[in-house]
This record gives C-alpha cells, sequence and structure tokens, in this order.
C-alpha cells in the first residue's frame, strides 16, 4: 500500500494574495416583505402559488412563519388553499 504524501494530493490547491468575496449577509429574504407584524387577528396573507410551487415551499414557509412568530410573539397558522398558500393571524 502506498502513502499518498500531502504534496501529490489534487483534492484542493492553495493560492495567496486572494481577496476575500463580499459576503451575501445570511439567508435569503424570499418572503420578508410579508406584513406579518402588521395584521390583526383573523386577517390572512395569501400567497398565490401553483399546485407545484406549493409543495416545494409549504415547509420552507411554514419555518419561516413560525421563526417571524416567535419573533413577534404571535401565532400564525399556515394552510394549503385553493389560490395556494394562506398565513392567518390566530393571536
Amino acid at each position: 500500500m502506498t502513502k499518498r504524501h500531502l504534496k501529490d494530493d489534487k483534492r484542493y490547491w492553495t493560492s495567496e494574495n486572494v481577496p476575500l468575496p463580499e459576503s451575501k449577509g445570511g439567508r435569503p429574504r424570499v418572503w420578508a416583505d410579508l406584513p406579518f407584524d402588521e395584521i390583526k387577528t383573523g386577517t390572512v396573507i395569501g400567497i398565490p402559488l401553483s399546485p407545484e410551487e406549493v409543495d416545494a415551499q409549504v415547509n420552507a414557509i411554514r419555518s419561516h412563519v413560525w421563526r417571524r412568530g416567535k419573533d413577534l410573539g404571535k401565532k400564525y397558522s399556515v394552510r394549503v388553499t385553493d389560490y395556494g398558500i394562506g398565513i392567518w393571524r390566530v393571536e
């Protein structure tokens, strides 16, 4: 069995004096403009999506809504509807 020496390893490379790229600054804010803090109890925010988009995004939207509700001290309910996804403020 032959040992591979670090200098022969081609899985990576190194280079000096390469500038660090700008940071994107965290998670993308896809639903940042939704008015969570403005709606009253019983009000719905409707997000029109196709059934394929709903399947692909419903869990991410639920997570986002839960986090925003926790930050604001409010409760919301997310439901799949005929038009896409509805977000109701419940408390």
